[in-house]
């Protein structure tokens, strides 16, 4: 292997088979030593200083599980850098998003604050507090997965937070190719959307997310059926990849349900008020737009 051939002094770690973004983490995660562990997408290539920045981010603040710091794109536009990311936020339906997405970077997001989770695409994460969390749920593949860790993480008492002194380029979507329309998105978004709600959030908003998704996939197919010939292929195509989804859910709702009563038993923070905290920190980042 070229990279274990030029450093040897790396420690290579390698699966069978594909495990996911959250699984081939977690091979990581239950091998490593040390107090802290950063996670860094292969497509992100962090800036001079980004790892000083984010070890004293979580030196100044001891009950922070997660640091992230800034995630500029690639390219720049009109020689200013273009965010990804400036920490993530949550809307009442579960869905994650990146605060400050496509925006040019011109000191907006420039204050230190807490935000509800950290992108896996480049973080710092205390080794100790993500192990008693369980890691990454490996049941995710892909997508999501930061989301529920970190309200996982603040079930248990943690908090997550934001650095601006730190920042990465990230090629975005270079790994899997996939934008937010395509298959592979849409199947592992919706469905670890819902197992995230289902696993974490108070019962009525997970279960009104649950009997939702079946009407939203009804209400495109006959959208599909009904309406011009040009958009029918597209639509219907996106309620198979729905229905796709709801089904592989449904397979995994069993022992998503026993994963639920599992952190219920240890969370020190009722979800209703970590709920709260979601509401709180997406209604002030939607204000900053």
């Amino acid at each position: 292997m070229l990279l274990t051939e030029r450093y040897p002094q790396v420690r290579v770690l390698t699966a069978e088979r594909n495990l996911g973004f959250a699984g081939g983490n977690n091979l990581a995660l239950r091998g490593l030593g040390g107090e802290l562990v950063a996670l860094v997408n292969n497509d992100a290539v962090p800036e001079p200083g980004w790892l000083a920045a984010l070890v004293a981010a979580l030196a100044e603040h001891p009950r922070c599980a997660v640091v992230t710091g800034k995630v500029w794109l690639a390219e720049d536009r009109a020689g200013r850098p273009v965010l990804n990311s400036a920490g993530g936020m949550v809307d009442r339906l579960g869905r994650g998003a990146d605060r400050g997405y496509l925006e040019v970077d011109k000191g907006q997001w420039d204050a230190a604050e807490e935000v509800f989770y950290a992108p896996a695409t480049a973080c710092l994460m205390r080794t100790a507090a993500v192990r008693e969390a369980s890691l990454f749920d490996d049941d995710y593949f892909l997508y999501c997965e930061d989301v529920d860790l970190c309200w996982r993480l603040r079930l248990d008492g943690w908090v997550v937070r934001y650095t601006p002194t730190a920042a990465v380029r990230h090629r975005h979507g270079a790994t899997t190719g996939a934008g937010a329309s395509s298959d592979l998105h849409v199947f592992h978004d919706t469905r670890n959307r819902l197992l995230t709600l289902v696993k974490d959030a108070p019962a009525l908003p997970a279960l009104a997310a649950v009997l939702r998704l079946p009407v939203t996939t009804a209400s495109t197919a006959v959208r599909a059926v009904a309406g011009r010939s040009d958009d029918r292929r597209g639509r219907l195509r996106l309620a198979r990849v729905l229905v796709r989804a709801y089904l592989s859910f449904l397979r995994l709702l069993p022992r998503a349900l026993v994963r639920r009563r599992r952190i219920g038993r240890r969370a020190v923070v009722s979800r209703r008020e970590v709920d709260r905290t979601r509401a709180r920190l997406a209604a002030a980042a939607r204000a900053r737009r």
